[in-house]
């Protein structure tokens, strides 16, 4: 139906029917969101770190360096669910034309 190249992860989106993609773009948004909340309250714990809001010496709480590189994956995550979703809305507004 379109020229809408799907990135790594998702399927051929002109595949899909419109219920699945309708699903599917719902489904990808309720875990941006999730990633999205997560990454906001390791951003605070970040700062909380950075500020001297534990003693780091402490082997039982985690290093900054283990928060940033958290941080990372999920930021990394969050583009690619946005990829995913755009890709899915680009498909669903080709359809609509």
């Amino acid at each position: 139906m379109s020229d809408v190249t799907a990135p790594p992860g998702l399927a051929d989106p002109s595949q899909l029917g419109d219920a699945e993609l309708r699903s599917r773009v719902r489904q990808l948004e309720r875990e941006e969101h999730a990633v999205s909340r997560r990454r906001t309250t390791l951003h605070t714990r970040i700062d909380f770190v950075r500020g001297g809001g534990y003693a780091s010496t402490d082997p039982s709480l985690e290093s900054l360096a283990e928060l940033e590189a958290t941080e990372r994956e999920l930021s990394t995550r969050r583009l690619e669910l946005h990829a995913q979703i755009d890709t899915l809305r680009t498909e669903r507004t080709l359809r609509r034309s």
